[in-house]
C-alpha cells in the first residue's frame, strides 16, 4: 500500500507597498518560509499580469502553484493577495489547480474578517484528497 503524499503547505501572501510581499498566514505551523520564496511566488504573478490567475514555479527543492487575486479594476474578493500551495519537487502542479481555485475562493472571501486563518487546517486536509 502506497502512503498518500500531501503537499508541504499553504501560504497566504499579501503585498505591502512599503515592505513588499508579506506572509499573512501559513499552514502547517512548522512550514519554513523565506522572504526569497515570498518574492519569487508574488513576482511570478505580477510579471505576467495584474489580473487574477494561476502561476506555478519550480524551485530547487519544491514546486509552488498559486493563485493571485488581482489588482486594480479586476480582482477576486480582495486585491493583491496570493494563495500558494507548496508542493514537493516530484508533484505535478496542474493536479492542484481545481482544489486551489476552491481554497483560494474560501480564503479570499474571509480575509477581511480574519476568519481565513481558522480555515487553514481543514483546507490543508482537503489537499490530501488529490
Amino acid at each position: 500500500m502506497r502512503l498518500k503524499k500531501i503537499p508541504i503547505g499553504i501560504i497566504i501572501i499579501r503585498w505591502d507597498n512599503d515592505l513588499g510581499p508579506i506572509s499573512e498566514a501559513f499552514y502547517p505551523e512548522n512550514l519554513k518560509i523565506t522572504n526569497n520564496l515570498l518574492t519569487q511566488v508574488y513576482s511570478s504573478h505580477r510579471y505576467q499580469s495584474l489580473n487574477p490567475g494561476f502561476a506555478s514555479i519550480s524551485l530547487k527543492n519544491n514546486k509552488v502553484v498559486s493563485f493571485f487575486s488581482g489588482v486594480g479594476d479586476n480582482f477576486v474578493e480582495i486585491e493583491n493577495y496570493v494563495v500558494a500551495l507548496v508542493l514537493r519537487r516530484d508533484e505535478q502542479t496542474h493536479k492542484y489547480r481545481e482544489i486551489l481555485k476552491k481554497i483560494a475562493a474560501e480564503i479570499l472571501g474571509k480575509v477581511r474578517d480574519g476568519d481565513y486563518k481558522k480555515a487553514l487546517p481543514s483546507l490543508y486536509k482537503e489537499l490530501a484528497k488529490i
